[in-house]
């Protein structure tokens, strides 16, 4: 990498100096930072607002209340945290009690009344706050986790952060928790962070750990890409609303997505994490270059704002996460002449039936061919030499995925040097037709098309040259199939495409299902 484009990335990435001095100080006042501190302050807010958290079970403020709470009205499943807690410390979470009235962690190990006590202890002295000052616990419902979810995530569920600048979604990821984490959402103790594209929802890139960049689920086969995140539009906008009621300027808002009652902020960071960054190989501080100043005056503009300033690109993450390239129904193609069909043929021999197109070798049934000029409507066509072959056409072409075969118009066929086979084809097909009296029966039309293949198989015995029976609105007939060297956007390829008479029609060339099998198509896709 050379040291301009080092110098580059580094004007994207957001460094600890640049966010505490340029984001956090500057948007961040010490009362909207009191909102965010206190996960109790923080509740009320929401509330107050209509935005969904958590059920809050109870409250010990001091040591004295520790042995006179009522710890029998916990659930079986609850989580204990710290009010001002630090990154994650402090939070246990309990799936269940087993018959000696222990709690069971998602790991499997015991809590006993004496252990939760001891913790709540640790917890008020401070050991998990925010300059290690005097804390109080409080005891949420467990939100039980979305079934989309289940098999990414081990144990616990899943947390979405975004990071929220002037009331605009910036960047987001998704937590997913692992055995190794014990089934937190904490990229610091093994969790794993995923990009998350701000337009779709869908997940891109992901990280774990010393492990760096991965592009499975441990232990599975399940891509981290391309996970859809339920709910998208509401966690994005009630993201900007609550950074609105808090007045925090920068703020990263962590959802849990309950499979009853959907996405709910668990907690509001005024001092978000960079390593959202790693997760998007990308970097937040031309983000927020970007979106401050801007004037948002709703929660609905700042979703818009940030789908259209940050939305990653989406052609080429769905490129990456099906393994096709993304297509509009009108595009610009490349047909490559005869003699480069031979070449690629040559160069890729597995990829492509040769045809043989030396004159040479044609057998004397196609000599005898040779001499008759007469096409189906008695006409002449002119014979082109496989040496006055034109160049490579570019062709504005429609991508139909109604049709079942590409079809070219017969004229760029012949440009393209593939007149010969066109009229041996023509030849033989008026012949044959004269021979059975011109019988339209689909039984007689079956029949000559049987004959024909037999006969352009003697001509062009390397296979790609062959004729079907269409039935369509215009009615029957014998179309004529070649193989024929395509590129559509950066895949070049060979394809069968048929021969018909397309002058009157709009596109000289329709592509249809069969030449698709590496493409998905995008009617709104320019």
């Amino acid at each position: 990498m050379n040291l301009l484009r080092m110098w580059e990335n580094r004007k994207k990435v957001l460094g600890m100096n640049e966010r505490n001095l340029s984001y956090i100080r500057a948007y961040n006042s010490p009362i909207a930072k009191r909102f965010a501190d206190d996960k109790l302050l923080t509740k009320k807010i929401l509330a107050a607002a209509g935005i969904p958290t958590p059920k809050l079970l109870g409250v010990i403020n001091n040591y004295n209340e520790v042995d006179g709470f009522d710890w029998d009205t916990l659930p079986k499943s609850f989580v204990i945290k710290p009010v001002r807690g630090l990154e994650g410390g402090g939070i246990e979470i309990f799936f269940n009690r087993d018959k000696n009235g222990n709690w069971i962690k998602a790991n499997g190990s015991r809590y006993s009344l004496s252990d939760l006590k001891a913790l709540a202890a640790d917890i008020i002295d401070g050991k998990f706050s925010l300059h290690n000052e005097p804390d109080r616990v409080f005891f949420e419902e467990r939100v039980k986790i979305y079934k989309g979810f289940q098999y990414y995530s081990y144990k616990g569920v899943p947390d979405v952060r975004i990071i929220v600048f002037n009331s605009i979604p910036i960047m987001s990821y998704v937590r997913l928790p692992t055995r190794e984490s014990d089934g937190k959402a904490n990229l610091a103790i093994g969790a794993i962070g995923v990009g998350i594209d701000i337009t779709t929802g869908v997940t891109t890139t992901a990280i774990k750990g010393k492990a760096g960049k991965i592009e499975y689920i441990p232990g599975t086969n399940l891509s981290v890409s391309g996970l859809k995140i339920p709910f998208w539009n509401r966690i994005l906008e009630y993201a900007i609303s609550a950074q609105r009621e808090t007045g925090l300027g920068l703020v990263g808002v962590d959802f849990l997505i309950d499979r009853e009652v959907g996405p709910m902020i668990v907690e509001l960071n005024a001092r978000p994490g960079l390593s959202i960054q790693l997760a998007n190989s990308d970097g937040l501080s031309w983000r927020l270059r970007k979106a401050r100043g801007l004037k948002v005056h709703s929660s609905e503009k700042g979703v818009r704002l940030g789908k259209d300033l940050f939305g990653g690109d989406i052609e080429e993450d769905i490129e990456r996460i099906s393994g096709k390239s993304l297509i509009g129904i009108y595009e610009s193609i490349k047909l490559f002449n005869r003699k480069e069909v031979e070449q690629f043929a040559s160069d890729y021999p597995t990829h492509y039936k040769h045809i043989d197109a030396d004159a040479s070798n044609i057998s004397e049934t196609a000599r005898q061919v040779k001499k008759s000029k007469l096409n189906s409507t008695g006409s002449q066509i002119k014979t082109k030499e496989v040496d006055q072959i034109v160049k490579t056409s570019n062709v504005k072409a429609k991508i139909d995925t109604g049709a079942d075969s590409t079809s070219i118009d017969k004229v760029l066929w012949i440009t393209l040097g593939y007149s010969e086979i066109i009229e041996a084809f023509e030849t033989l097909k008026h012949e044959m037709l004269e021979a059975t009296n011109t019988d339209n029966s689909r039984l007689a039309l079956d029949k000559s098309s049987d004959q024909l293949n037999d006969k352009l198989a003697l001509l062009y015995p390397g296979g790609g040259v062959v004729c079907k029976l269409i039935i369509s609105s215009h009615g029957r007939s014998i179309r004529l199939y070649m193989d024929i060297l395509l590129q559509l956007g950066n895949y070049k390829f060979i394809t069968s495409a048929n021969v018909y008479d397309r002058e009157q029609m709009q596109y000289k060339v329709i592509v249809g299902r069969k030449s698709l099998n590496k493409f998905l198509v995008e009617p709104g896709q320019k």
